[in-house]
């Protein structure tokens, strides 16, 4: 390993600053004026968890440079921390523990997972703790994965958000002290994939995008990538398994754990908070909720053939329509033919006038 490279694995210090119910989404802030935290079913606890297999007193967390420490009280069920029960243990960014029973399992975040959940719920969906596993994760599944640093087979149509979620990986696991690697060409010199591989993947994330080509990938390349000397975490962007498998070989991609992005059309319930959400990046009034039951309706029906390039351009129309009133000075606003907006909006979307309840 070149000198500039070693070391190069994220060691801290990493401050957890709350803890996540697993796959159910509540969230216990840490408050950074404190050192000291109880977990419990007790209503004073820092953490409190209301059930019969918790303790009132059940652990304590005390923040340390490097993460939390956490201590049994004495609890009638246990803490449990890598499947064993345990009085004391290590806890960082990324860890899971159990207190008293699975139901209760929290999530140790940093600011940068915290910051990025909402955007792992856009893509990957709701967190459901009753849900059947599938090759798409929850976002807790997901960031305990970034953390394993195990190469991943992200399989999705396009606009997915692909890309979008390897940079998520990359800034949630140990290996982001070093900038990612996206390639969306492989170079055809053989003594630059090594010199990709070595001086700039290495300890890092390398992104392949095999994009809409049947590629098959140069074997020095795939081998240099996959090598355990370079500690490199290979990404494969890839529209399904066997595309993957075509371009780098079966026996690489059976060592990937697949994460299989669903289309926008078969999440009809997260089009509304999709929606929204990039209605309010845009700083318009406009909500889902505030439009006729009709073209309600008509947004969860509509095929969203291109994922989030078309709930983006719909935001974009949306907007635009919002705040100039019209579909015609909309259109001119956004350079688009009057024409085209027209049956975008009625045809194609099937939107009616009135847009809002409100008329």
């Amino acid at each position: 390993m070149p000198e500039g490279l070693q070391g190069g694995t994220f060691q801290g210090p990493d401050v957890v600053t709350s803890l996540l119910l697993y796959d159910a989404g509540t969230d216990y802030p840490l408050d950074p004026a404190k050192d000291s935290f109880v977990v419990g079913s007790a209503p004073d606890c820092d953490i409190a968890i209301e059930s019969a297999f918790v303790s009132a007193r059940h652990c304590r967390l005390d923040r340390k440079p490097s993460g939390l420490e956490v201590t049994d009280q004495g609890s009638k069920n246990g803490t449990y921390f890598e499947g064993r029960r345990e009085c004391e243990f290590h806890l960082r960014p990324g860890k899971t523990f159990v207190v008293g029973a699975l139901p209760h399992r929290l999530l140790a975040l940093n600011d940068e997972m915290r910051t990025l959940y909402p955007a792992l719920i856009d893509i990957l969906g709701e967190p459901d703790a009753h849900a059947i596993r599938s090759e798409t994760p929850s976002p807790s599944d997901l960031i305990l994965a970034a953390i394993g640093g195990a190469h991943m087979l992200i399989a999705s149509e396009p606009h997915c958000e692909q890309s979008r979620l390897a940079g998520i990986i990359h800034r949630c696991s140990l290996l982001r002290s070093r900038p990612m690697v996206e390639v969306e060409q492989v170079p055809v010199d053989r003594e630059k994939h090594l010199d990709l591989i070595r001086d700039r993947a290495a300890q890092s994330t390398l992104v392949l995008d095999l994009g809409d080509d049947d590629v098959r990938l140069p074997s020095s390349f795939v081998t240099a990538a996959f090598s355990a000397r370079y500690q490199v975490r290979v990404v494969v962007l890839a529209r399904s398994y066997d595309v993957a498998a075509e371009a780098l070989g079966e026996r690489y991609v059976r060592q990937m754990q697949p994460v299989a992005l669903r289309p926008i059309a078969s999440r009809r319930a997260a089009i509304d908070r999709l929606l929204d959400r990039m209605l309010m990046e845009r700083e318009c009034a406009l909500r889902v909720s505030a439009m006729t039951p009709d073209n309600q309706e008509a947004l969860r029906a509509h095929r969203w053939p291109d994922n989030f390039a078309s709930l983006r351009e719909a935001a974009d129309r949306l907007s635009a329509i919002t705040r100039f009133g019209s579909i015609h000075k909309a259109a001119l606003a956004l350079r688009i033919p009057p024409a085209t907006y027209y049956h975008w909006y009625s045809k194609i979307v099937g939107l009616s006038h009135p847009l809002t309840s409100s008329g």
